[in-house]
């Protein structure tokens, strides 16, 4: 299957929000549009997009992060491939890409959190060269 990978841009957030629904967020067409400028137009963001068959079919987002006890990292915040394109290569090669951003950033670590009923992704990460560091909670709380 041939695909290529951009950096994501506005025409490009119908398609991001189609695939994000996939996996059962509530984001609509205005708030992904929304999101997905701030993240084009912040210098600790990066939003990667897989064109397949002239259509958005996988997105990856990645971070530089900055922590007080380890320093800064860069962080796959986002990473969707939709079901009729897994399989492909697609999330692999998006991955390679935020390596490499990451690497022009200057950050030696790239970290990534998976839910843990994401079983495929549990696999996909350790045969990618992640190893699993610990496992957390989430909390939420409105303010």
């Amino acid at each position: 299957m041939f695909f290529e990978i951009f950096p994501a841009s506005l025409k490009h957030s119908d398609d991001i929000t189609n695939l994000t629904q996939t996996l059962g967020y509530d984001a609509n067409r205005e708030e992904t549009a929304h999101w997905l400028n701030a993240l084009i137009h912040s210098p600790l963001h990066h939003v990667f997009v897989v064109v397949c068959e002239d259509k958005v079919s996988a997105w990856l987002v990645v971070e530089k992060r900055l922590f007080l006890e380890s320093g800064f990292k860069a962080e796959i915040t986002g990473l969707v491939v939709g079901e009729n394109y897994r399989r492909h290569g697609l999330a692999k090669a998006l991955v390679s890409a935020a390596e490499g951003w990451a690497k022009q950033q200057g950050l030696a670590k790239l970290v990534v959190r998976s839910n843990i009923s994401r079983e495929a992704s549990h696999l996909f990460y350790p045969a990618m060269g992640f190893h699993c560091s610990k496992t957390s909670h989430v909390y939420v709380k409105a303010v």
